[in-house]
């Protein structure tokens, strides 16, 4: 009978020993893949450097050409307003398709600049809406769109310009 129970005893060691062990090496191998074979950089990131200097280019130009509008917030009048958000409006329109039209070659890019230029898209649509809401309701605060997760749409655009090194392509922040 005591053969029996050191038998049992040295089993339960055994398992134990060998449950360590294995949480140690899955540890280990865990951050090896970390370190050493798992991807690095931010996965927003456009490897496309040509189109990054594109884009930079035309979002200065789109920044030059809003820095001759005054600042929306300063005007008078909430219909003077409207008129300058519907102006500089525009000019990020254009500006936005002409980002749209520039190609890329990964499919990456392609998934993170298309959904980047549909934050673009949203947040545009936001700017006619409150030029609509500044004519028909007077002086009000502006509406802009939040994501699934309750961040505004503006934040996840500007995440991504900044990532990418692209700062004239921040929205302008003109009202």
């Amino acid at each position: 009978m005591k053969e029996k129970l050191s038998e049992k005893s040295n089993i339960v060691p055994t398992a134990s020993l060998f449950l360590k062990i294995a949480a140690v090496a899955g540890i280990i191998g865990l951050w090896a893949y970390a370190f050493f074979f798992a991807p690095s950089g931010n996965p927003d990131r456009v490897e496309n450097e040509a189109w990054l200097e594109k884009a930079d280019t035309i979002c200065s130009q789109a920044l030059d050409e809003m820095d001759l509008l005054p600042l929306a917030k300063e005007s008078k009048t909430p219909a003077d307003r409207a008129e300058l958000i519907a102006q500089g409006t525009q000019v990020l329109e254009k500006m936005k398709a002409s980002l749209a039209g520039l190609p890329l070659n990964s499919e990456k890019d392609n998934f993170n600049t298309d959904s980047w230029l549909s934050d673009w898209d949203t947040y545009l649509g936001d700017r006619r809406n409150h030029v609509k809401r500044l004519t028909e309701l007077g002086d009000i605060e502006p509406l802009l769109t939040a994501t699934d997760s309750g961040k505004s749409v503006l934040e996840r655009m500007n995440g991504f310009a900044r990532v990418n090194d692209l700062e004239s392509c921040l929205d302008p922040g003109d009202f």
